[in-house]
C-alpha cells in the first residue's frame, strides 16, 4: 500500500487525505494543532456519512476509509511516506519552512508536492537543499468531488517527478493539466478576477450577494455563485493569494478590493468562521 502524508488539515488537507484513503492509500494527516486535527476528523466523517446516507457509498467503504487515516501533530511520523502533499496557509515563508523540515526526515524517493493555488514554486523551494524535487499538485475544493488537478513545475524540477505527480493525481481518479509556474497558474488566473469583481459589486452597492450568485448560477450556468464559492474557499486564502499575484504582476484585475481586506481583518473568513458574505449558524 502506498503511503500518503498530508501537511495541513484544513478544508484542502482533509479533502486530500479523504480522497487518498478512498483510493487505497495509507494516509497520515498532520497538523500542528490537535483541535484542528479533531475538526478534520469530524469533517471527513461527516462527508462520508452524507454519501452513505444518500446511498452513494457503502457503509463498509466508509469504515475502510476512516481506518486508513491516522492523525498526528508530530511531523517526524511522515518519515516513511512515499508521497507528501503540503496544504498549509498560502504564505511562502510558512510553506518554505514545511519543505525544509520535510527534506530532512523523508527519503530521497519521496514525492514532495505543494497544493499552493497561486504562489511561486521557485520561491517555496528556495530554502530546500534540492529544489528540483518540489512539484505543484494543486487540487480544487471540495477535493473529493472536483476532478481537476493542476500539475505545476519550474524549469529545475526533474521530469520524472512531474510524471510521478501526474500519475499520483490520476490514481485518485483526477484529470490533470500542466500549468506553468506563473502567478495564478491556469485556473485561478481565469477565475480570481471574476470573484474579485463580484466583491466589488457588493462594495459599490450594485447588487446583493444573493442576486450576484443567482445570476452566476442561472445566467452563466455555474454550479456555485462566486460569493458562495468564496465563502467555501475562505476569504483569507483568496486575500493572500491575490495580494501575491497583484504584487508580482501589477495586474489591476488581481488587486484585492477593500471589502475583502476589511472582512479578513474582522475575521469574517467564510464557512470556517461562520460568517463571510453569508452567515453559517452553528449546527
Amino acid at each position: 500500500m502506498i503511503k500518503l502524508g498530508v501537511v495541513g488539515s484544513g478544508n484542502m488537507g482533509n479533502g486530500i487525505g479523504q480522497t487518498g484513503a478512498q483510493n487505497g492509500y495509507d494516509v497520515i494527516l498532520f497538523d500542528v494543532a490537535e483541535a484542528q486535527l479533531e475538526k478534520a476528523r469530524q469533517s471527513i466523517e461527516a462527508s462520508l456519512r452524507k454519501r452513505v446516507d444518500s446511498g452513494k457509498l457503502p457503509q463498509e467503504e466508509m469504515d475502510r476509509t476512516l481506518a486508513a487515516i491516522r492523525y498526528t501533530s508530530d511531523l517526524s511520523e511522515l518519515a516513511d511516506r512515499n508521497v507528501i502533499i503540503e496544504a498549509v496557509v498560502e504564505k511562502v515563508e510558512i510553506k518554505r519552512s514545511v519543505f525544509t523540515q520535510l527534506e530532512q526526515i523523508v527519503s530521497e524517493d519521496c514525492l514532495l508536492g505543494t497544493n499552493t493555488s497561486s504562489l511561486s514554486l521557485a520561491e517555496i523551494a528556495a530554502g530546500m537543499k534540492d529544489p528540483s524535487r518540489l512539484v505543484g499538485i494543486h487540487f480544487f475544493n471540495p477535493v473529493p468531488a472536483m476532478k481537476l488537478v493542476e500539475i505545476v513545475r519550474t524549469e529545475m524540477v526533474r521530469p520524472e517527478l512531474v510524471e510521478r505527480a501526474h500519475a499520483f493525481a490520476e490514481s485518485l481518479g483526477k484529470v490533470t493539466i500542466q500549468a506553468p509556474d506563473s502567478p495564478g497558474f491556469v485556473v485561478n488566473y481565469l477565475q480570481y478576477p471574476f470573484r474579485l469583481n463580484a466583491m466589488r459589486m457588493v462594495e459599490k452597492g450594485i447588487a446583493t450577494p444573493e442576486d450576484i450568485d443567482t445570476a452566476a448560477k442561472l445566467g452563466l450556468g455555474h454550479p456555485l455563485g462566486p460569493l458562495e464559492l468564496q465563502d467555501m474557499v475562505g476569504l483569507d486564502v483568496t486575500y493572500y493569494a491575490t495580494s501575491s499575484i497583484y504584487e508580482k504582476t501589477g495586474d489591476p484585475a488581481m488587486e484585492p478590493p477593500e471589502i475583502l481586506r476589511r472582512m479578513v481583518e474582522e475575521g469574517k473568513l467564510g464557512r470556517k468562521t461562520g460568517q463571510g458574505f453569508y452567515s453559517y449558524p452553528k449546527k
